[in-house]
């Protein structure tokens, strides 16, 4: 690890006061706030805390590897992290809300209630630092002061006006969130594989839940697949065919809580006392032009954009004999037997080999996992050109990088799976019309 890759923490700031920062949501191992309180430094992101699990790394280490890891592989592509002091009083002050249950009140960005997880752990309160993650939901710059107090000032028919005189302004409209998984074939797949790795997961699952319920493992990689849309293949966004990836991006945008437009309406307290609709803001003029667009907008960016085409490239590099060992692949042969983790452990001892995956890039499954379970952040801003009509640009980000281990057996877990595809026939299209070589149904 090269300690000058790793950038170090934010000088004069503690963070004490826990009445500042709003609940914005929570995964498996962190919870996110959102800044609201007067400092305009924060206002560009959230605050990352993690809860306390046995054996997590810490916020130090994470930051750690986060920026020595994937700051040289991803560059500005990285989702940018800064590390922040704690004070002694702000996690217990956060677990006594989150206690008393005030993030079951929470809502997402649509407005509806976020559900709660079924059992939550709280907030890890030996911890001293906190991560602050760029903010990459929109709707954060669609006004600016001096327009706020124009429009509080006007009649409705001289807001579109006021608006105009803005109009070079560039404003975060959209967000589109998603993983865009196995984006290469798995390396364990066979020769004559017709689905894709992502693909044969989904269908085999859909095939269990149907039968005997999902065998999957809670928690891993791939327990989201079931609820992504069915005709969502990654191998059609890295295909590099305009079609397939037409395809895919109109597939990403139908998943559930994948888009999210910001609300168009400046904020007021006064609601009017006027029956006259008044005349569409520019604002709302643009969310309604980009909503027509979107996926034009989209499948030019994924064209264009060397960030899939990156993505593809690491996948490709890092894990690239798959989840299994030299020993393993002998001990196939040319009867492609998958053997049991007994017979591996065996064999690995008797030559020597390390049971689990070394350093070198072709065996490093622990990065190569995290490829395939980040997630993208695309930002899309937008401003009206006099006489020149609508521009868009994209801010593109990759975050849920987190360091992954061998704990509770998760490579035993990725070996398992390949052995259900492959013994199961999966990878060979059972049970599914699609072709994800050709991208044809």
């Amino acid at each position: 690890m090269d300690p000058s890759l790793i950038p170090p923490p934010l000088a004069d700031y503690v963070l004490d006061d826990a009445e500042e920062w709003e609940y914005f949501g929570e995964g498996a191992a962190n919870v996110l706030y959102r800044y609201v309180g007067t400092d305009p430094f924060f206002g560009p992101y959230l605050l990352r805390l993690r809860k306390r699990l046995p054996g997590a790394p810490t916020t130090q280490q994470l930051h750690a590897y986060l920026h020595s890891r994937w700051g040289p592989l991803l560059d500005s592509y990285l989702l940018k992290t800064e590390i922040v002091k704690l004070g002694i009083n702000i996690i217990p002050d956060l677990n006594s809300m989150l206690a008393m249950g005030d993030a079951d009140e929470a809502t997402d960005w649509s407005g509806r209630p976020v559900k709660p997880p079924k059992k939550r752990r709280l907030l890890d309160e030996t911890e001293s630092w906190g991560l602050l993650v760029e903010d990459m939901s929109c709707g954060n710059y669609l006004y600016s002061e001096m327009q706020m107090q124009s429009e509080s000032m006007q009649e409705d028919e001289e807001m579109e006006d006021v608006q105009d005189d803005g109009s070079d302004e560039w404003k975060d409209m959209a967000m589109i969130e998603f993983k865009p998984k196995w984006l290469t074939q798995s390396p364990n797949a066979p020769g004559n594989w017709v689905l894709c790795r992502t693909c044969a997961v989904r269908h085999m699952k859909s095939a269990k839940k149907q039968t005997k319920g999902s065998l999957c493992v809670p928690g891993d990689e791939d327990d989201d697949l079931e609820e992504e849309a069915l005709d969502f293949c990654p191998l059609d966004l890295s295909s590099g065919d305009p079609a397939r990836i037409e395809k895919a991006t109109f597939a990403i945008l139908n998943m559930e809580n994948s888009v999210m437009i910001a609300d168009p309406t400046p904020p007021s307290d006064d609601e009017g006392d006027s029956d006259t609709p008044a005349a569409p803001t520019l604002n709302q003029k643009l969310v309604k032009s980009l909503e027509n667009s979107l996926v034009t907008l989209l499948t030019n960016f994924f064209r264009t954009s060397p960030l899939i085409p990156l993505l593809t490239k690491l996948q490709s590099r890092f894990g690239s004999r798959g989840v299994f060992t030299s020993a393993t692949l002998t001990l196939m042969g040319e009867k492609d037997v998958l053997p049991s983790e007994d017979e591996i452990r065996r064999a690995c001892m008797a030559t020597g080999e390390k049971y689990e995956p070394v350093v070198s890039d072709e065996d490093d499954i622990w990065t190569a996992m995290t490829l395939r379970d980040c997630s993208l952040f695309l930002k899309v801003w937008v401003r009206k050109r006099r006489g020149r009509g609508m521009e868009a640009k994209i801010d593109a980000k990759v975050g849920d990088l987190d360091l992954k281990g061998g704990e509770g057996g998760r490579a035993v877990y990725w070996r398992d799976v390949e052995r259900r595809l492959r013994m199961g026939g999966w990878y060979s299209g059972k049970g599914s019309t699609r072709n994800c070589r050709t991208g044809q149904e």
